[in-house]
Formats: structure tokens, C-alpha cells, sequence
């Protein structure tokens, strides 16, 4: 077995939102990935959430459920390949290693008894972008995006900031088997980074992350997220295409200044 990049211990910085996009607060938490055989033990400590300040109701509400996630959660991680079977007993579900470093997951919480999706891709081997959401079956509850870096790091922030300058680097599709159908070096204010040419849908911004649920052509249809990192200069995003409902391919990208 291949030893994640990612197993080690983590602090990560949670950065929580209402569904409606409101910034509600930061969760600090604390992540142990210890290998075992061919499974992964994770350990998950997470804080009460630190409350942004003048938030809605909305935001309160949002808080108060996810202050139910309090504490220590533990469940087994076994790799099949590029799949990830969660095992429970907190965390059960699986999900997909697209590249090394970067997964996309859903399955059900089952002490905290909301269900969830979530992504994570490693920008280099000392920071994670990571987050996702969370539901009660297809009632959105929160959203969430963070960043992981090993303890020694201390907890992590996103700094404030908007795109500029030339990033560059490469974007890799990849048929729904895992295998690489190709890889390209794109740049920011280049077409390949964002192929919305003759796209119609609508996009959602949550702080760092971008989201974006589009039709590009008749029977075919792309669910995006871009996640942005000032502090490390990096852009990744996952892009996920469908043709009639059957994921057809899957684009990812890291871009550095």
C-alpha cells in the first residue's frame, strides 16, 4: 500500500457557512491519520465553533447544529485502489482519489446524523484545501471550507485577497475509471482554465470557494468547485462533467503565481 501524503497529524481551520453563503464562524480542529494494515485510523477533534461577529439568526441556527460535532470522532479509512471506504463507526461512505492528493467523498455522519460530500486536494505537502457540505438528506445545512497544514504549522488562515497577477500550472482530465486521459499546462486568463465559453447556469461564492453548477451543451452538464489560496499563491479546482446523468470526465487543476 501507497502511504497517503496527508497521513500524519493536522490542525485545520474550518471556515463555516450558512447556505445562503453567510460567513458564520471558524472551526478549529485537530486531525490524527495513523496508518493500520491496509485501513487508515482518523481521529477528529473538533472545537466549538468561534463565532464571526454581527451574524443573522440564521447564522446562530447554523452554529447550534454544528456545535453538535463537538468533540472526538473516530473511524476507519481502507483504501481499495484510488476508492476510500469510510468503515465507521463515526464516519461511513466512500469516495474517489482522483490524483494523488485529491479526493472527493460523501457519506453519512452517524453520531453527528447529518449526511455529507466533500473534497480535498493537497497543494503541496505542507497545505490542504479541504471542506465540503452537509445535509439532512438533500436539506442543505452548512458549507464549509478549510485548510489542513501538520501541527508544528500551527492553525491556518485564509487571507483576504483577489485574483491577480499570472498563475500557471496543470490541468489534468480523467476518465470516471481513474485512468489520465490527458494533461495540459494552462494559465489563468486562458480559455482551458475556464471552458465557460456557451455555459449557462449559476455560481455561488463561499469566501475562498467558488462553486458553479452549469449546462455547457445539450445532455451535458459540469459541477465545479475552485478554491482559492492567497496565502499559498495557488488556485485548484475539480470539475466534474456529466453526459446524459453518467459522469463522463473530471478536470483537475492547481495553479501557482
Amino acid at each position: 500500500m501507497t502511504t497517503p501524503a496527508f497521513v500524519g497529524d493536522w490542525l485545520v481551520s474550518e471556515y463555516l457557512y450558512t447556505p445562503a453563503g453567510e460567513f458564520a464562524g471558524v472551526i478549529r480542529q485537530r486531525r490524527q491519520l495513523q496508518p493500520q494494515g491496509d485501513a487508515i485510523r482518523v481521529l477528529q477533534y473538533c472545537e466549538p465553533v468561534q463565532e464571526a461577529e454581527n451574524i443573522s439568526v440564521q447564522a446562530k441556527e447554523v452554529i447550534a447544529k454544528m456545535n453538535m460535532r463537538v468533540g472526538e470522532f473516530v473511524f476507519d479509512l481502507k483504501l481499495e485502489g484510488r476508492a476510500r471506504h469510510y468503515l465507521g463507526e463515526d464516519v461511513i461512505g466512500g469516495g474517489f482519489s482522483w490524483r494523488d492528493g485529491v479526493l472527493t467523498a460523501r457519506g453519512l455522519w452517524t453520531r453527528f446524523g447529518y449526511n455529507f460530500t466533500s473534497f480535498s486536494m493537497l497543494l503541496n505537502p505542507k497545505r490542504q484545501v479541504t471542506g465540503g457540505k452537509f445535509f439532512l438528506a438533500n436539506e442543505e445545512i452548512a458549507t464549509i471550507v478549510g485548510l489542513a497544514v501538520p501541527e508544528p504549522e500551527g492553525f491556518p488562515e485564509f487571507a483576504e485577497g483577489e485574483i491577480s497577477g499570472n498563475y500557471h500550472g496543470e490541468r489534468f482530465s480523467i476518465a470516471p475509471n481513474g485512468d489520465l486521459l490527458n494533461k495540459i499546462e494552462i494559465q489563468a486568463d486562458e480559455t482551458t482554465f475556464s471552458d465557460k465559453a456557451g455555459m449557462r447556469g449559476n455560481e455561488k461564492q463561499y469566501g475562498a470557494l467558488h462553486e458553479l453548477e452549469v449546462v455547457a451543451a445539450p445532455g451535458e452538464t459540469i459541477s465545479a468547485i475552485e478554491v482559492h489560496d492567497h496565502a499559498s499563491g495557488s488556485i485548484a479546482g475539480i470539475w466534474k462533467r456529466f453526459r446524459d446523468e453518467k459522469l463522463s470526465q473530471v478536470d483537475i487543476y492547481l495553479l501557482n503565481k
